[in-house]
């Protein structure tokens, strides 16, 4: 397994060639691992990118034209081998590039040419996660993307889960929107207390990840008594909450560009829901970042 490592004062992390993902988020400050260890017997995932699609599409599958294609939940890129494009270290910042670009085997799942690039950043106590999605073919790209890190939760000995809550930087109203099969039902239920809080525990997942939309906030923090983990994203409309059924090892916090399908959806990729139109030669942005 090919890893890179970007280091500075304050972080040390790790990232793999396949799926561009991270694989360790050491935090020098707390002498800890922030990110999930991807142990198979709970979730063989650390930080997965969830591109071009996010989310489960109905049947597994969606139209384009009159013609039908299959994707998989989250799409392909977490499981393809991404290349280097750049390396830079300076005295402000060191950072990884790497990119995905379309090849006759995504062509045949996903009839869009592009260029995805994903560039990781430490900026002094800040570690930044940036997406570019590029349309590098004709005529007009329909995508969404992702983000899905996984934080160890709790993080300090002898803390639980329910000693922790997700505090919002702004206030919210937006309900939770429920999942079956991991489709939209249609249905919502009130999760967020005084507009600012979610506290947690492995209780509120036993219906699935919890679905924010319509955010007015672009950062948020995962505190106990002890320790916060502060999260900020840009130019991601949704927002998902998820910890694996009856877990309490980790909490995976996921901004979205793009969403699942709900159980009436049509199908056909350009009226699926959170779905962006791409014109050729464009480029689309957003990314995520995390300090402690």
């Amino acid at each position: 397994m090919q890893l890179a490592t970007l280091e500075n004062d304050f972080f040390s992390i790790c990232i793999s060639a396949h799926g561009a993902e991270l694989h360790s988020i050491y935090s020098k400050k707390l002498d800890k691992e922030l990110l999930w260890s991807g142990y198979d017997k709970v979730w063989a995932r650390h930080a997965p990118v969830l591109f071009p699609i996010v989310g489960k599409l109905k049947n597994d599958s969606y139209t384009f034209e009159g013609k039908s294609y299959s994707l998989p939940q989250h799409g392909f890129a977490r499981d393809m081998e991404f290349k280097i494009a750049s390396n830079i270290v300076s005295d402000n910042f060191d950072s990884v590039v790497y990119e995905l670009d379309s090849n006759e085997t995504t062509l045949e799942k996903y009839p869009f040419p592009f260029a995805l690039q994903i560039e990781y950043k430490l900026e002094n106590e800040k570690l930044h996660c940036n997406y570019r999605v590029k349309n590098t073919g004709d005529s007009e790209m329909y995508f969404s993307i992702g983000s899905h890190p996984g934080f160890v939760c709790p993080l300090m000995d002898g803390e639980q889960l329910s000693d922790y809550t997700i505090s919002f930087e702004k206030e919210e109203i937006a309900p939770r929107n429920l999942l079956d099969g991991g489709l939209f039902n249609g249905t919502q239920e009130e999760v967020i207390v005084n507009k600012k809080h979610i506290p947690l525990s492995k209780e509120l997942f036993e219906k699935d990840a919890i679905v924010l939309k319509g955010l007015n906030s672009e950062e948020l923090k995962l505190h106990s008594n002890n320790y916060s983990l502060n999260f900020f994203w840009h130019n991601m409309s949704y927002f998902g909450i998820w910890a694996k059924k009856g877990n309490e090892e980790f909490i995976c916090l996921e901004p979205w560009a793009g969403i699942a399908d709900s159980t009436n959806a049509s199908g056909d990729i350009k009226e699926k829901e959170g779905i962006i139109t791409l014109s050729p030669t464009k480029e689309f942005k957003c990314g995520f970042g995390i300090s402690v």
